[in-house]
């Protein structure tokens, strides 16, 4: 005997998408039942038929970064909340750093003082030209000494060894002077290798100095703040997760699903903030490897219509469309038997079918049955 099909009061927890394929599946049963009798039969019929693949998920921005800690220390101040919208270089949060400005300020002082020595008139530089330019002038009186000496000693008006202590007292100032100068050169390479180990140290503490700083690396809005001003940040801490850029759906699919799935098929979008409306989207992406994590693979999609507000973060459910076929002759997924078999009516007897897309409850017919043939199901054949 036929049974009357009543509308079902939907559960609280059942999901706007379920609700909806439910609708239109209900509409294909009252076709398929206003024409059955007591031996509970039917007969193919054309029909639409919609396959899909259920899957669940989350809005998120194509652009979306955690700001972790490069450095251990107490929030001392939050420059932003949620929903705070901020610019690449904007100040996020400070953390504590009293060691930290000790050890700058030291190497603030250590390279202004590098400097000061490796100037041109620095007392060290000074002196040591100030010594090279006195050398000079004796080495001159050195030199014009032993010019004396020299014609001299051709008029036999001094004697050779009056001659040779001239002579070492000219090479004695000569050799003192190249010393002197060599000094001065060793001087001042050491100042310039002073000067620049002063300038990269200094660097390296502002580079740590600015790990205090937390600025923000991308353009966006601020989705979440997760410490409060005055708690302890460990280093590679999360603080925060800024998102920007536009709107993508986060899909997860089972490993059985996925490859049904490909680029370009539509998707019917529910969300949890918005239960009574549904939406549409496109797969623009597939991740190629499995997420641990999520224990599925990974989908990407966008809205082609989207609603009004856009939560990041918001739950939904989705169900991609794998085949929408027009006008197919269709059956009962209840009445089939060993999956692509049939019993007719008219001798009980199991015959084969070729079948097309299946779902929970419609099968596609391709070839083994025509709008004519009267079937069975099976639970009323062992009845």
């Amino acid at each position: 005997m036929c049974m009357a099909i009543m509308q079902p009061s939907f559960p609280e927890k059942m999901t706007m998408n379920y609700k909806i394929i439910y609708k239109i599946l209900l509409g294909f049963s009252f076709s398929f039942l206003i024409g059955c009798g007591k031996n509970n039969t039917t007969t193919p019929m054309k029909r639409d038929i919609i396959d899909v693949v259920f899957a669940s998920g989350y809005l998120a921005k194509t652009n979306e970064y955690t700001v972790t800690a490069n450095t251990e220390g107490f929030l001392n101040l939050s420059l932003v909340k949620e929903g705070d919208q901020v610019k690449v270089g904007d100040d996020l949060f400070r953390l504590s750093n009293g060691v930290q400005s000790n050890q700058l300020d030291n190497a603030l002082v250590n390279y202004q003082d590098a400097v000061t020595k490796a100037k041109p008139n620095s007392p060290q530089i000074a002196q040591l030209q100030l010594q090279i330019e006195q050398a000079e002038t004796q080495l001159e009186l050195d030199r014009k000494n032993l010019d004396r000496y020299s014609a001299l000693l051709q008029t036999n008006a001094v004697s050779q060894l009056d001659f040779d202590k001239a002579k070492v007292q000219f090479e004695n100032s000569k050799a003192h002077v190249e010393i002197l100068k060599k000094s001065l050169s060793d001087l001042q390479q050491s100042l310039q290798v002073n000067l620049s180990n002063a300038k990269s140290q200094l660097r390296i503490q502002q580079e740590n100095n600015d790990d205090y700083f937390i600025k923000s690396q991308i353009s966006g809005t601020v989705l979440n703040v997760y410490k409060e001003q005055g708690e302890l940040v460990k280093r590679g801490e999360s603080i925060a997760k800024i998102g920007g850029g536009g709107n993508i759906l986060k899909l997860f699919v089972a490993e059985e699903d996925i490859s049904r799935t490909a680029l370009g098929q539509r998707a019917k979008i529910s969300l949890n903030t918005e239960k009574d409306a549904t939406f549409d989207a496109v797969i623009t992406k597939i991740y190629p490897a499995f997420d641990e994590k999520e224990q599925s693979f990974v989908v990407e999609a966008t809205f082609t219509n989207a609603p009004t507000s856009i939560y990041a973060g918001t739950q939904l459910q989705a169900n991609i469309v794998i085949a929408d076929i027009k006008n197919v002759l269709v059956i009962p997924t209840d009445y089939l038997v060993k999956e692509d078999m049939v019993i007719l009516e008219k001798d009980k007897k199991e015959v084969p079918i070729k079948i097309g897309i299946k779902t929970s409850e419609w099968v596609q017919v391709m070839e083994g049955l025509d709008e004519s043939t009267r079937i069975i199901t099976p639970k009323k054949e062992k009845e």
